[in-house]
């Protein structure tokens, strides 16, 4: 497909066409960078601002993503993460097929803050290990989380925890506690520069915020954790009842 400035058609459209066309048909492929704005200036001898409107154009549809100071990438295929699930973040990838990775960012024992003391029914004040973590996939982030345990239930725990090593497991293994259900308040929100910088993703780019409070066999939270991830990475679903 060549371009034709005699159309009435813009010239950045037809360009949004021919990229667009090229992910369809594999030539970029998911979470693969495309040409910087000068190489696609070059390959089809047009300013800048036309082949920057192109890629706004793909970039508001969801085809491409900008990652501040790396590039413009393919977008990754959307990931279903059932609500109802009761799986943690390793066994969710294990489930998709991939190997889980992790890196916690800060491992702190607190007093517990009244909001997460309530969602815990602990008294406000009480321990709890706040950590702090990036969830990877494909070398990517996908999800932000701060998670809080009860120490009073689960003591040293922080001495336990290690980085790509399941949570779950953990509490299984050590403390003889199995998640069963969970609690999920959703709302979407604005992307802040510090979300930013860790998701890699823009300012301003719309995130899920998902607040998690997991349950036991005898219906006893176990912990909190609220998480991020963009919007455009992840489909939230909730299959009927049976």
């Amino acid at each position: 497909m060549n371009l034709n400035p005699s159309t009435p058609q813009p010239l950045y459209m037809q360009i949004r066409q021919m990229l667009k066309n090229d992910v369809q048909q594999g030539k970029y492929k998911p979470d693969e960078q495309i040409p910087t704005e000068a190489e696609l200036c070059e390959i089809y001898n047009v300013s800048r601002i036309t082949i920057r409107k192109a890629i706004e154009e793909l970039v508001k549809e969801g085809t491409l993503t900008r990652v501040p100071r790396r590039g413009t990438f393919v977008t990754t295929n959307k990931f279903h993460n059932e609500l109802l699930s009761v799986s943690g973040f390793s066994e969710f990838s294990h489930q998709l097929g991939m190997i889980p990775n992790s890196r916690i960012l800060r491992s702190e024992v607190i007093p517990a803050p009244e909001e997460v003391a309530g969602h815990l029914l602990i008294d406000e004040g009480s321990p709890v290990l706040e950590l702090e973590r990036l969830m990877y996939v494909n070398d990517r982030p996908l999800f932000y989380d701060i998670a809080h345990f009860p120490l009073v239930r689960f003591p040293d725990l922080e001495k336990k925890i290690a980085m790509n090593e399941s949570t779950y497991k953990i509490l299984s293994k050590e403390y003889n506690t199995e998640i069963v259900s969970n609690d999920k308040i959703i709302e979407v929100i604005g992307a802040t520069t510090e979300y930013a910088k860790l998701l890699e993703c823009d300012v301003g780019a719309n995130l899920f915020r998902i607040l998690k409070i997991a349950f036991d066999a005898n219906d006893e939270p176990v912990h909190l954790s609220t998480f991020m991830c963009e919007t455009n990475k992840v489909n939230l679903t909730v299959h009927r009842a049976k």
